[in-house]
């Protein structure tokens, strides 16, 4: 998930444990908030994500937002840190568009964000539902940095941020991925995807013949439209419409062979 970063100079904005925040400045005034993932070593600060798709070359302000402890917003005072940070930088540089990105943990995260301060846009891959073990019992992934978790003030995404902000999210379909977007509320504001086939690692086959950029270039530029073309040659589908397709397979797999007539295997 990790885009080329070389071309962009960084400053550090804020450096303590467990959070790191990083901005790249922009020549235009919009301002996109990456938030990472959980990462792959759990000692290391995870990679930066979605650089390159957000900035467009320096367009973009980004800004990066880093969580080494993996709490999906909930240690202490994180959620007012990272909005004061957001904030001071929209003042400072005369941001007048902000908008969200992320991936599984980080996808979240955009979601808490909006829910905290207003969004012009919000791109989540995999989000999850929650990580409560309360609420999702079933989920038995990420267990090392959950516990760890004493306090929830986002126990879980039983409300989404509210409109006009347009949510465009991203799911696959296998049982891991369903647990949790079956759980998220329909509303107006949310254009819901659902890629058949798909496990919670699916973002990285959409990087091939530029599929990933194209979604993240039509979730920008808010061109659901677009958008629609581009998911379903990847082989998604709106989640109102991911229903009746899923009952049709069953249907049809439920079904037994017929047996030929006796009298034509004479």
């Amino acid at each position: 998930m990790t885009d080329q970063k070389k071309l962009l100079e960084f400053e550090l904005l804020h450096d303590a444990h467990p959070l790191r925040i990083e901005s790249a400045a922009g020549s235009s005034p919009c301002l996109i908030v990456s938030f990472t993932s959980v990462g792959q070593e759990r000692d290391k600060w995870p990679p930066k994500e979605f650089v390159g798709l957000a900035s467009q070359d320096g367009q973009n302000h980004v800004i990066c937002i880093t969580d080494i402890s993996r709490s999906w917003m909930n240690s202490k005072g994180m959620s007012n840190l990272v909005l004061t940070t957001i904030s001071d930088y929209v003042l400072k540089h005369g941001i007048t568009k902000v908008m969200a990105i992320g991936t599984s943990m980080g996808a979240f995260n955009a979601l808490v964000l909006g829910r905290k301060m207003p969004l012009a846009r919000i791109i989540c891959f995999t989000p999850q539902y929650s990580v409560h073990p309360d609420v999702m019992p079933e989920e038995k992934r990420w267990w090392w940095f959950r516990k760890q978790i004493k306090v929830w003030p986002f126990k879980k995404m039983d409300k989404l941020p509210d409109p006009p902000v347009p949510i465009y999210m991203f799911h696959g379909d296998t049982p891991d991925e369903r647990m949790h977007w079956e759980r998220f509320p329909t509303a107006s504001n949310l254009r819901h995807y659902i890629f058949k086939g798909a496990d919670h690692n699916f973002v990285r086959n959409l990087k091939g013949a530029n599929t990933l950029r194209n979604i993240v270039m039509a979730a920008i530029n808010d061109r659901p439209g677009r958008m629609g073309k581009v998911v379903q040659r990847a082989g998604g589908l709106r989640r109102e419409d991911y229903a009746d397709y899923a009952l049709a397979e069953a249907h049809f797999e439920a079904r037994k062979p017929r047996k030929r007539p006796a009298s034509l295997d004479d």
